[in-house]
């Protein structure tokens, strides 16, 4: 049996829905696995943020947010990519001038100065996107807890190594 480290990425559902669209195709995060690149990402949609979802895009409107898509996919893994390519840098200044992907983020250059409060940050190259029909519960995934592999009970703050089989997910 092959088995192949991915990575389960938590990710708000504004950013979500930006992926989704192709909009966002970079994600800036503080930290970045022990992975060389390619790696999957699976992307699950955190409920956290769904508040300030539903103010801006649904303009508070509950009904619109029922029939939104996002509200089916909050809480669930909803696709995956591959990370092609990772840039490590450390955010001061005007970051659109030494790194092109700013816009690709869909942040702007004091957002991401905010962001990594003066430390390094990392861009996560978004590509072969993938979008399920039905999305995934976090439990038809693993992690590795000494000794063994045991399912995804809670999603991370951030994100976390899951171990994928050949042909599928455990």
């Amino acid at each position: 049996m092959n088995i192949e480290k991915s990575v389960l990425i938590s990710i708000q559902p504004k950013w979500c829905k930006l992926i989704a669209l192709g909009k966002k195709t970079v994600e800036v995060r503080k930290t970045k696995p022990k992975l060389g690149t390619p790696f999957k990402c699976y992307i699950y949609c955190t409920l956290s943020g769904s508040n300030e979802f539903f103010k801006e895009d649904c303009k508070g409107d509950i009904a619109e947010w029922n029939r939104s898509e996002m509200a089916l996919k909050k809480g669930k893994v909803i696709g995956e990519f591959v990370c092609d390519y990772m840039t490590g840098f450390k955010a001061m200044g005007e970051v659109q001038a030494i790194y092109g992907e700013t816009q690709e983020t869909c942040l702007s250059n004091d957002e991401i100065i905010k962001y990594a409060e003066g430390k390094r940050l990392y861009y996560w190259h978004i590509s072969d996107l993938v979008i399920y029909d039905n999305p995934k519960e976090l439990n038809e995934f693993v992690v590795e807890r000494y000794p063994c592999l045991a399912k995804l009970k809670r999603p991370p703050q951030s994100w976390c190594y899951v171990e994928e089989v050949e042909g599928g997910v455990l």
